[in-house]
């Protein structure tokens, strides 16, 4: 499960590779905007964890993009 393995990443990593996805680094403002443009949540989700602030998207149930959130 996504969650499960998100909360796997350590808090200060800036590289991780989830079910064959490597995770990104964007910006706050990056992902404000991306959140933004997806008002509709249909492709982007974010999750809001103990380690950080991540969005992902996904198709069909298959993880497609990760990004982490710098603070």
């Amino acid at each position: 499960m996504i969650l499960d393995e998100l909360l796997a990443i350590p808090a200060d990593a800036t590289n991780a590779t989830i079910q064959g996805v490597e995770m990104q680094v964007i910006s706050t403002e990056q992902a404000d905007k991306m959140l933004v443009e997806d008002a509709n949540d249909d492709k982007t989700h974010e999750c809001i964890l103990k380690n950080g602030r991540f969005l992902f998207e996904s198709e069909n149930g298959e993880l497609k993009a990760l990004y982490k959130v710098q603070k």
